[in-house]
């Protein structure tokens, strides 16, 4: 386990725009992080990393 962090997507299901979470968490997987759990259907993802340079998580 590495650093925890929390990503907040803005506006992920608005408009007509639907995106499951667990689709959602597939491409964290995807992206090589870890432990990755969405809380609700907010787009709201935790998830852990052990980047040392937080900014390649961007």
């Amino acid at each position: 386990m590495g650093t925890q962090y929390i990503a907040f997507l803005r506006a992920i299901n608005v408009g007509g725009h639907i995106v499951k979470m667990a689709e959602l968490k597939k491409v964290f997987e995807a992206a090589r992080l870890d432990d990755v759990a969405t809380f609700i259907a907010s787009g709201n993802v935790i998830f852990s990393s052990r980047a040392r340079d937080a900014a390649k998580l961007e």
